[in-house]
């Protein structure tokens, strides 16, 4: 198997030519897919015929893969895998008042160790729409003036699951809540495997900046939000059927696009944070 990587033409995302889910990658192929998430923060992988155990064991190489908490949504081939459908007309189908990650957001960042990475799988799509935003921030950091980058230095944000996800998430069980308690990360992160620093906050999950007063807070995040989406950031995947999505989840926020209302169907793996989180330095 030969891997060769193709960079795409935006501010993220290349393409992974030669991977193949009928065997293992060696240790030099995978070292190649590995960087290429580290150099374009997300990798696109077209026509790889569905194979759940390949799938799982693949993006575990990347990281211990993380069950979501939704464990109602467990792929019966392996719990680290989700499904995450909708209009399927299946139980495995979600009927949340907007689909599954229609807001933008960081997975598990209202975890105590954030996820390092996702990957996303398309096992049915629609003819049209359902698409997949991203955010790269590096660049928002990068972007950022001088001066709102040394007020944000030491800053950090309080997450919490589901804040602000305008209907897009399912409620919690008790149980479900009493393992996910807010948590405290800081606003700019260092990436542990290239070294630049990340602007880390997004909408769905952040709350509030906690160093500074509410309304400070509010028109700070307003700010950064703002900042953050900027077209020039961004990049919009069209999905094809069979296709996996890698996203390297420190360097950047994303979203579903609400625009379908025909059968979509992906399969999710989580990989968990592999770093001690802290103050940028």
């Amino acid at each position: 198997m030969s891997i060769k990587i193709e960079p795409l033409d935006g501010p993220m995302g290349a393409l992974v030519h030669g991977l193949e889910s009928s065997g293992r990658l060696s240790d030099e192929d995978f070292a190649t897919v590995e960087q290429a998430m580290y150099d374009h923060v997300a990798i696109v992988a077209p026509d790889l015929e569905e194979n759940v155990p390949w799938m799982r064991d693949f993006t575990a190489r990347f990281g211990p893969l993380v069950p979501h908490v939704l464990d109602q949504y467990h792929h019966p081939e392996g719990f680290e895998v989700s499904i995450i459908a909708r209009n399927t007309g299946t139980s495995e189908s979600r009927s949340t008042a907007k689909p599954a990650g229609a807001f933008w957001h960081s997975d598990l960042s209202y975890e105590k160790k954030p996820s390092d990475a996702i990957f996303l799988y398309s096992t049915q799509i629609p003819s049209k729409g359902g698409d997949t935003l991203a955010a790269n921030m590096y660049l928002a950091y990068d972007g950022l003036p001088e001066k709102t980058k040394t007020r944000i230095e030491n800053l950090t944000t309080t997450h919490r699951w589901g804040w602000n996800t305008g209907g897009a998430t399912p409620t919690l069980t008790q149980e479900q809540l009493d393992t996910h308690p807010d948590v405290v990360h800081p606003v700019v992160r260092r990436h542990p495997k290239t070294g630049r620093k990340i602007l880390f906050v997004n909408p769905g999950y952040v709350m509030r900046i906690n160093e500074v007063g509410q309304q400070e807070s509010d028109e700070l995040l307003e700010e950064l939000f703002e900042h953050a989406l900027k077209p020039e950031y961004q990049y919009r995947h069209r999905w094809e059927l069979n296709m996996l999505l890698g996203i390297d989840n420190r360097a950047s926020m994303h979203a579903a696009v609400d625009d379908y209302t025909e059968p979509r169907r992906m399969l999710r793996m989580i990989v968990g944070c592999t770093e001690k989180m802290g103050i940028a330095a």
